[in-house]
């Protein structure tokens, strides 16, 4: 019981902060985009986090001790937040030729989801390296 109590807290203390953390990083500002009923921002921002839960979880499952737990935790973080960089990167370079983050504040749902759904492909395919 202590460790399911100790794991649970730890994974939402690391999912707050990622829900924290991300809009600090970010260029544009996820919190002000939303109450501005920005829907691609909620978009962009709801897979980031479900990404991140998707790692927390096989993280929990899979790490043999509390430290083990919070240093795959946080690598799941990381991810994501290169993730967006990387994807910001590629649609200036390759795809629409301007930063994501504008498109994000320019509310196109298009790109928006695209990105939800890479960043849920990309936490599919890094949740089993979590248990290395």
């Amino acid at each position: 019981m202590a460790l399911f109590l100790t794991y649970s807290f730890l994974g939402f203390l690391l999912l707050i902060g990622s829900i924290l953390i991300i809009p600090l990083v970010t260029p544009h500002h996820e919190w002000k985009l939303i109450k501005e009923k920005n829907r691609s921002a909620v978009i962009v921002f709801a897979g980031q986090i479900y990404a991140i839960s998707n790692n927390l979880y096989s993280a929990i499952a899979n790490s043999v001790s509390i430290p083990d737990f919070l240093l795959f935790g946080a690598v799941a973080i990381i991810w994501q937040i290169l993730l967006f960089y990387l994807v910001e990167l590629a649609t200036t370079k390759i795809f629409y030729k301007q930063r994501f983050s504008n498109l994000i504040i320019e509310n196109q749902i298009e790109p928006a989801i695209l990105f939800a759904v890479f960043a849920v492909s990309v936490s599919n395919v890094i949740s089993p390296s979590l248990i290395s």
